[in-house]
């Protein structure tokens, strides 16, 4: 058991925490560097959110890095087992044993966070009220098939398994109670219509692949479907299209349209009033919030949302993001984009993991002041 018994010490050693701090640090410099070309999102997902990347040194050069999340996985290993070996030696030292604990449970959020948090944004003009609100980069294909004596009936084909039908591409969708087969081929992250003809066409409509948007929630994908049942129809979906693809079978009304993937709250909000204002002399918003009313079963509350002022209710957070449209003249009709979060149980998890580091830090340096004046006092009256 010697070896297992290094691989701990490894583990819980001073040298390998310097070295992945040190790694964090490169990482964060390559990725905030990178952030400029390929936008927020991409560079998030390429250097903190994987295991392994490649990093192309001057443009030219490949350099293999591990990523954050492998690289903070080790960090909450080191840290975790550092404190245990040491810890025996540091019950004299208490704040540091709290510090550390701080330290992990920031990273616990931090992977709880990752894993199980959702986001999105909901877009509201004044008088409108809405229990939904859309994921900001992920996609969903919706297929809706009226019925007069049973209502409206929905399914829905969430974006990761039809990302992949790019190019050559296909892929098959059924479900029992749907009277035919749903191809998907043609999937395109971003992309234009226009009018025209070619091998991506629709009755003189085309859509054409352009390239990805810096920015990950301004891409506007598009697809192209084929419905196989009694008979064969086929059609193009964007995720910019006013109205959905509407297709006759066995008598029977369907409606496909590609989407921002939804989701639904516990809750309702209505837009009373959306406030904004200017500096003088120019077209720069100064403030800008909206007056919501919170509609939750028989509770109806008003509540103000403002920039560093949010909503947060049963586990929600609404912040006020932004506004449109940007080219509104005076008296058009505005809207307010609210950001939305849902962090559950860790919401306020890394406030106490940075209460706890702060706590523990000075705790341990109020202990060293103290033992430093004692020591100084002895030698005086030495």
């Amino acid at each position: 058991m010697i070896w297992l018994k290094r691989t701990i010490q490894f583990l819980g050693s001073y040298g390998l925490s310097v070295v992945l701090l040190l790694a964090l640090l490169l990482l964060v410099f390559f990725g905030t560097l990178e952030q400029t070309r390929m936008g927020l999102y991409e560079a998030q997902q390429k250097y903190f959110e994987s295991i392994f990347l490649v990093h192309w040194l001057f443009g030219r050069l490949p350099l293999v890095l591990p990523g954050g999340y492998l690289l903070l996985a080790l960090v909450f290993i080191s840290m975790l087992i550092g404190a245990i070996i040491r810890a025996p030696k540091r019950l004299t030292r208490p704040g540091l044993l709290i510090a550390h604990a701080g330290i992990i449970v920031l990273i616990v959020a931090g992977f709880v966070n990752h894993h199980y948090s959702v986001s999105g944004n909901m877009p509201l003009y004044e008088g409108a009220e809405s229990n939904k609100f859309l994921n900001y980069f992920d996609w969903e294909l919706q297929v809706f098939e009226v019925k007069p004596e049973s209502g409206i009936r929905c399914f829905v084909i969430p974006q990761e398994q039809f990302q992949k039908c790019t190019a050559n591409k296909v892929a098959f969708f059924e479900e029992a109670s749907l009277p035919f087969q749903l191809e998907i081929s043609r999937y395109m992250q971003n992309s234009v219509a226009a009018s025209g003809s070619g091998t991506l066409s629709v009755d003189n409509v085309i859509l054409e692949e352009v390239e990805a948007a810096p920015s990950a929630e301004m891409n506007i994908p598009g697809m192209k479907i084929r419905i196989l049942g009694d008979r064969e129809e086929e059609g193009l979906l964007w995720g910019a299209q006013k109205a959905p693809l509407l297709v006759q079978v066995d008598d029977r009304q369907y409606s496909f349209s590609l989407t921002k993937k939804e989701y639904d709250l516990p809750f309702r909000l209505r837009l009373n009033e959306f406030i904004h204002e200017k500096h003088p002399g120019t077209d720069l918003p100064s403030m800008f919030a909206s007056k919501m009313l919170l509609l939750d079963g028989e509770l109806s509350r008003e509540v103000l949302i403002r920039m560093n002022e949010p909503l947060r209710y049963r586990g929600y957070t609404f912040y006020q993001a932004s506004w449109g449209p940007t080219n509104a003249k005076e008296g058009d009709a505005l809207y307010s984009v609210l950001a939305v979060t849902r962090n559950g149980i860790t919401e306020h998890w890394p406030l106490y993991a940075s209460c706890l580091i702060s706590f523990g830090l000075l705790f341990h340096y109020g202990q060293v002041l103290l033992r430093y004046l004692k020591r100084s006092q002895k030698k005086s009256s030495a």
